[in-house]
């Protein structure tokens, strides 16, 4: 039982740093505590004023270990609705190290993987959809990702849960009705009722499903492919992204063969950019396994970068690039802008339509500022949406909206084929289990575990 134990654990993360933190909860917290951490003006943490602030040190067999500061979070009102001590110390990793030992020999036991956390959801301080936003914190990317995050926390995706759940549970109220009480015929006027409420839950699942993918790019990035022919300044323009030496850049066709990933943040969202091989008619086998790579990469991209080198005319492998844009989120880059400038800009645009394109020389770094420009366009929306609007970045999420909303549409089939109403209640209460999975409200006791054992210990 976990109020039987104290758990103890180090909660920033390893390495040098200005402060460390020995996080302790538990029913024990206070003796733990009490044992190694000496305050000035309190002799036990049971006299101490709770979330203020003591001055003390930690102290080793009467040797001082290191200064700093505790305090003392009361039970009910602490982040794992137990007693919680937090004692910071400088972050020597030695000192924390020690101060961890010592809360042991104290009677605490280590803290396993997001145990933390899993206290918190266990006594009710956090549902599982806020659990799982605190390690989206943790991970945030970018701001986009940080502000969907937090809305997570305070409760967003929760307060949509719960609202679905409700409809549901009335629905499924009015059914047991009409089955509890044939004889008063209140199917005609419940069926009616009952359609409308599917109604609204189908499109409001549904709306939250679309925006799902966008919930993907604002957590993990926009993947971002980078093709052109060779010696277009693909992996020129990657370096001046980066503004390092990422990609080796040579005279040479075809030195790039493999897919290089990395990531830079544009406004509040990261673009993952994959520098591809350059596509061309070859024999090589190894760089057609590139180029396949390459292909594949633009099939799996949310934003293709397609590099034009501007001081040549179009070439077959160009016409094709520029064709295979419409209708994808693209933008052309207009390379080697220094040279003069032999590819026609006006037959781009009869290939692509409408894609911008953005003149630059990578080599040399001018039109840098106008193309992070043109790509913060592309993300804005993202960035500006993500503290406003819900968003689903998690995929155990995404996966229990999808088998809710099948099951909704189950009913809603069973209901226009006039099925009866015990058929009808059995996809809405499929419906409501799967969205009690997301808060954590129907759920088994090793699905938590594997949901916690993702996080970091001291968490």
């Amino acid at each position: 039982m976990y109020e039987e134990t104290t758990i103890a654990a180090i909660a920033t993360p390893p390495g040098e740093g200005g402060i460390g933190i020995i996080r302790i909860s538990g029913m024990n917290a206070v003796d733990v505590a009490d044992a190694l951490f000496h305050a000035k003006k309190i002799h036990s943490f049971h006299e101490a004023e709770p979330y203020r602030m003591y001055f003390g040190h930690v102290e080793k067999d009467g040797r001082k270990v290191d200064e700093g500061l505790a305090v003392y979070m009361k039970a009910p009102h602490s982040y794992t609705g137990e007693d919680v001590i937090e004692i910071q110390i400088h972050g020597s990793m030695e000192a924390l190290r020690e101060t961890l030992e010592l809360t042991l020999e104290s009677g605490a036991v280590p803290a396993s993987r997001g145990e933390f956390t899993k206290r918190a959801f266990l006594n009710g301080r956090l549902d599982l959809s806020q659990a799982e936003a605190v390690m989206d914190i943790i991970e945030a990317k970018g701001s986009a990702a940080l502000s969907q995050a937090e809305s997570h926390l305070s409760g967003a995706l929760s307060r949509f849960v719960k609202e679905g759940r409700d409809e549901l549970t009335d629905l499924i109220t009015k059914l047991e009705v009409t089955i509890d009480y044939p004889e008063e015929d209140l199917e005609d006027l419940t069926n009616e009722e009952i359609g409308r409420g599917l109604s609204d839950i189908e499109k409001s699942l549904s709306a939250l499903l679309k925006r799902s993918e966008e919930g993907r790019i604002i957590k993990d990035g926009l993947r971002t492919a980078i093709v052109g022919r060779p010696n277009a300044g693909k992996s020129s323009l990657l370096n001046a992204l980066l503004q390092e030496d990422r990609a080796i850049v040579t005279d040479i066709p075809g030195t790039t063969r493999d897919t290089i990933e990395e990531s830079i943040k544009i406004g509040g969202v990261p673009l993952v950019l994959m520098d591809t091989a350059g596509l061309r008619e070859t024999d090589n086998k190894v760089e057609r396994i590139g180029i396949e790579r390459a292909k594949k990469s633009m099939e799996q991209a949310d934003l293709i970068l397609a590099v034009i080198d501007g001081s040549c005319p179009l070439e077959k492998e160009d016409r094709e690039l520029l064709s295979s844009l419409k209708g994808r989120k693209a933008m052309v880059i207009l390379n080697k802008y220094d040279l003069p400038q032999e590819a026609d800009e006006e037959e781009i645009r009869n290939l692509t339509g409408s894609v911008p394109i953005v003149s630059i020389s990578a080599r040399y770094g001018s039109g840098m500022d106008e193309l992070e420009e043109a790509l913060r366009r592309l993300t804005e929306h993202q960035d500006r949406d993500a503290g406003r609007e819900l968003f689903l970045t998690n995929l155990r999420h995404v996966d229990l909206v999808k088998k809710a909303l099948e099951a909704v549409h189950r009913a809603q089939e069973s209901l226009r084929n006039s099925m009866p109403a015990d058929c009808i209640t059995v996809d809405l209460v499929e419906a409501w289990n799967r969205m009690g999975e997301i808060t954590g409200e129907t759920v088994d006791n090793e699905l938590i575990n594997q949901i916690f054992e993702r996080f970091c210990v001291g968490k």
